[in-house]
């Protein structure tokens, strides 16, 4: 919970926050927990602030100084107003500052920092749909030139499909494929809330799959969710096999219904809308996670330099010792030889 005397300082307003600030810079502000819905909030120095779990639902933060401030899956931020959203945190374009995802998520969650076990399920997840895609591309093969069967290459030609023998076993195999990629791309988004540092954000934003990748410009982002859109629905394409097209134009649904209830597959009656339903469920939750990823992947900057200048740091004494031990060793070397 926030501590009571930082959120009485911030009620007076953000000029005597931002005073009680600059008195109390060794303190760490406690705002977890506050309810902070539709406050003037411009210009405050949130920086270092704890905001686990606050409700910001509405607030204008223009201007706020938000480095090394963090919050949780339980922040409500969505509806802010002066920042960006991204998908671990938002971000003041005013101050260049971000408030992150803390590093240390709830033990039972199996989630943390870390930006190669992201694109380990991204490419999961692109190999799972590319298959899916491919099926569908056989079936759009027998709706665009109409072969009487088709032999799978891995069957090695023992057993031929007609269109809707095929288009059946497709999208059951469509089903188990998609909700496997559901899977990895939620936990491909899941992970992505905890990165933090600019390496992490440039590989997982730049993986090539147009499913995961932000797109920030406007034109390309339309392109982007009308792409997204075919690629997340591409299963629609078996429905062409079980719908009697010419009698459902003319609104014959007796013939619609006859069609449907005559198809040569076992149990299909049953069968195909449940599957059915669930492939458009599968398809939805596809497109509504890629979603997920059309928010940019933040990091503060503030941060990144200070990590920077630890790492020349480093690097100065790793050189400095090298040179020192060069030196000894040299000095060894003459020992020696006299």
């Amino acid at each position: 919970m926030a501590d009571q005397e930082h959120l009485t300082v911030l009620r007076q307003g953000v000029a005597s926050w931002n005073r009680w600030r600059l008195e109390n810079s060794g303190i760490q502000p406690d705002l977890s927990g506050a309810d902070l819905r539709g406050r003037e909030l411009q210009d405050a120095d949130f920086s270092g602030t704890d905001l686990r779990a606050a409700d910001l639902t509405g607030a204008d933060l223009r201007g706020a100084r938000l480095s090394k401030s963090t919050i949780d899956i339980h922040t409500r931020y969505d509806t802010i107003r002066g920042c960006d959203i991204g998908v671990n945190g938002f971000y003041s374009p005013a101050t260049d500052s971000a408030a992150l995802m803390r590093l240390d998520p709830p033990g039972n969650s199996m989630q943390g920092s870390n930006a190669e076990a992201v694109i380990e399920s991204l490419k999961h997840a692109r190999k799972l749909h590319t298959f899916s895609m491919i099926l569908a591309g056989i079936g759009l093969l027998f709706i665009v030139i109409r072969p009487k069967s088709i032999s799978l290459p891995y069957l090695a030609g023992s057993f031929k499909f007609d269109d809707l023998s095929y288009a059946f076993l497709a999208a059951l195999l469509s089903t188990s494929l998609l909700s496997l990629v559901a899977t990895f791309i939620d936990s491909a988004l899941q992970g992505a809330h905890y990165l933090n540092d600019r390496r992490s954000a440039m590989t997982v934003g730049h993986f090539p799959w147009l499913l995961s990748k932000y797109e920030q410009e406007g034109a390309f982002r339309r392109q982007s969710k009308v792409m997204r859109f075919f690629l997340s629905f591409h299963p629609l394409v078996y429905l062409y096999f079980f719908v009697k097209w010419d009698a459902l134009f003319l609104g014959d649904w007796y013939g619609v219904i006859r069609h449907y209830q005559e198809l040569p597959v076992i149990l299909g009656e049953w069968l195909l809308p449940v599957f059915l339903v669930i492939l458009v469920r599968l398809c939805m939750k596809i497109f509504r996670l890629s979603e997920g990823f059309q928010k940019p992947i933040l990091f503060d900057t503030v941060t990144e330099r200070e990590r920077r200048t630890d790492m020349e740091r480093l690097a100065q004494a790793v050189e400095k010792q090298a040179v020192e031990i060069s030196a000894l060793t040299a000095l060894l070397r003459r020992e020696k030889e006299r």
